[in-house]
């Protein structure tokens, strides 16, 4: 049986790892377009590569064949051939797509960690086939380094669920294609739930100078630090968006056991990465804490996450200037002038008042490393 052409733009932790769990490489080819050119020419190079799904002790295995891999730009010859295009390259590089966009009128699925990007890409490009997808999984960008043995491309995944716009429900897939008050639902939950108290354990997990997300969980502080501010997610999301409390609390569970998940192996630098745009005012550290404060709740776990990603070290991210700028300034300073609070917000105040305690968390967990 002839097989459909599918093209992945960002072979990373989710378009390698778990998209092919989505699509099935029995019915699909499986075309890439990615920018790191190391990644690219080993995929041309082994036409393959295994994604691990973990189960309940150990991980079941895909051969996923690799049709081609292009660098950006160079796939304009497959573009008019394929039945839906992929979008996996991070909200900072999905803007860079737009030329693209404006010509291909196939299904477009995005899964950027930003609800607001399909829209946006809607407007600027007049398509009105781009839609939003959450990827109800954790997929590790890596794998054990055992399974590295066995083939040097393979990462690790879940098992999850795919949640995507049912406007692009003709593209048959492993999915559960919903309206889009059921995908807002969706995201609120992942956004808060998942994604706030996720990168906070990174940030310990930093902090800790650990290489896993769950060796960082295997720190009591940093536990109960992630498990307080999800249970105040679970509380702003009741109140703010009236969302039902068992549903949080069966997604809290569900998101403590996956951080907890030592067969992942998500990698700290994965998650930590690019502090500045998680703490952008309406995102998932700052904007959470807005969120809590409008709604009455004073977000002291979440607070000592957002501690944790200012003191954020890495001379290999984008963003590892943040070090030096928290050194550089004092406290008000740098709360004025680079995470642009005002002297007047509530949060503003409270991450002062809080300081030197949540600075003294971040000494203890130094302490343990």
């Amino acid at each position: 049986m002839k097989k459909s052409k599918l093209l992945i733009y960002g072979a990373g932790a989710i378009g390698r790892g778990y998209i092919p769990w989505v699509y099935a490489p029995d019915s699909y080819d499986y075309y890439y377009v990615e920018s790191n050119s190391a990644l690219r020419e080993s995929l041309n190079k082994r036409k393959r590569f295994t994604s691990f799904m973990t189960t309940e002790d150990d991980y079941r295995a895909l051969q996923v064949p690799v049709a081609e891999c292009f660098a950006p730009g160079a796939e304009a010859d497959v573009l008019a051939d394929v039945v839906a295009v992929i979008t996996c390259v991070g909200p900072r590089n999905f803007p860079l797509l737009e030329p693209v966009f404006r010509n291909i009128r196939v299904p477009v699925i995005c899964c950027e960690n930003d609800a607001n990007l399909p829209e946006q890409m809607r407007r600027n490009t007049g398509n009105p086939n781009i839609v939003f997808a959450i990827p109800d999984v954790i997929t590790s960008s890596t794998a054990r380094d055992d399974l590295l043995l066995q083939d040097p491309l393979a990462v690790i995944t879940e098992a999850g669920t795919f949640f995507a716009d049912e406007h692009a429900a003709a593209i048959v897939g492993n999915c559960a294609y919903v309206n889009r008050e059921e995908l807002a639902k969706q995201w609120a939950a992942k956004l808060y739930i998942h994604n706030t108290p996720h990168c906070i354990a990174a940030y310990l997990g930093n902090i800790l100078g650990v290489r896993y997300l769950h060796e960082a969980m295997q720190h009591p502080l940093a536990d109960s630090i992630v498990e307080g501010a999800m249970l105040e997610m679970e509380r702003m999301l009741q109140s703010d968006l009236e969302i039902d409390h068992a549903f949080l609390q069966f997604y809290s569970n569900k998101e403590l056991a996956r951080f907890r998940n030592h067969l992942l192996c998500d990698p700290i630098a994965r998650v930590a990465r690019e502090p500045f745009r998680k703490l952008a005012h309406n995102d998932r550290l700052i904007g959470a804490a807005q969120r809590c404060l409008a709604n009455g709740i004073v977000p002291k776990f979440l607070m000592t996450g957002i501690m944790a990603a200012f003191c954020f070290e890495s001379s290999d991210d984008p963003d590892f200037h943040i070090k030096y700028l928290l050194r550089s300034l004092c406290p008000e300073d740098f709360l004025r002038t680079i995470i642009r609070l005002r002297e007047s917000e509530a949060l503003y105040n409270l991450l002062l008042k809080h300081w030197d305690a949540n600075l003294a968390t971040i000494a203890e967990l130094k302490n343990e490393q």
